[in-house]
C-alpha cells in the first residue's frame, strides 16, 4: 500500500477536520498533515518528509467536505489522479460512537451486484492506493483483507465508499456525486 498523507483546505470547518481524522485512522499508516496557513507546496513538502506517496486533499463548501482529491506527489509536478465531488459524508462517530483505529491489510471491493461504474471507481481507488481490488461474489467475510473499502450504489448519489471491518460498517462513508480520473468523468 502506498503511504497516504491527508490534509484540508486552509481554515477547515470542524466537520472537515473530523473527516480527515477519521480517514487518518481508517487508512493503515496514514498521516494527517495540518495545513494551517501553509500553501499547498509546503504541505506537499511536509507530506514527502513523512514518506507519503499520495496526498488526500479535502476541500469544503459551506462548512462541509465537498471534494476529495488524490494527488500523486511522487510526480514532478504533482498531479491529481482521482477526484470525488461529495454530496455528503457520515463520520465514524455517527457509525460506532468512538473513533477506532483500523489496522491491517486494506482491500477495495464492490457490492454484490455492482454496476460497471462502481467497478471503475473501485479499480481506480485500488490503483491510486496501491492495494488489491477484489470483486465481491459472496458475503464480505469472503473478501480477503482486514479493512475493506466497499464501493456501492446509493439512491440519491452516484455511489458511496465506506470502510468495513469484517461485516461491520465502521465508517467513515463518503457519498459522491461525481467521480473523475485523468481519462474520464462520471456524474449523476
Amino acid at each position: 500500500m502506498r503511504k497516504v498523507a491527508i490534509t484540508t483546505s486552509k481554515r477547515p470547518a470542524r466537520r472537515t477536520r473530523s473527516l480527515c481524522r477519521d480517514l487518518e485512522h481508517a487508512f493503515p499508516d496514514a498521516v494527517y498533515v495540518q495545513r494551517g496557513t501553509k500553501n499547498l507546496r509546503d504541505t506537499i513538502l511536509e507530506a514527502l518528509a513523512e514518506d507519503a506517496e499520495v496526498l488526500l486533499y479535502v476541500t469544503e463548501w459551506k462548512g462541509n467536505p465537498s471534494e476529495v482529491s488524490f494527488v500523486d506527489i511522487t510526480e514532478v509536478p504533482p498531479e491529481t489522479v482521482l477526484k470525488f465531488r461529495l454530496g455528503g459524508v457520515k463520520l465514524q462517530r455517527e457509525f460506532i460512537g468512538d473513533r477506532t483505529e483500523l489496522k491491517g491489510e486494506l482491500t477495495v471491493t464492490t457490492s454484490k451486484r455492482p454496476v460497471s461504474g462502481h467497478v471503475k471507481v473501485a479499480e481506480a481507488l485500488a490503483d491510486v492506493l496501491g492495494v488489491p481490488f477484489e470483486p465481491r461474489i459472496g458475503p464480505l467475510s469472503d473478501v480477503p483483507g482486514d479493512v475493506l473499502i466497499v464501493v456501492e450504489g446509493h439512491p440519491r448519489y452516484l455511489g458511496t465508499w465506506v470502510f468495513h471491518k469484517g461485516d461491520e460498517k465502521v465508517g467513515p462513508a463518503l457519498f459522491y456525486r461525481e467521480f473523475s480520473t485523468e481519462r474520464e468523468t462520471m456524474e449523476v
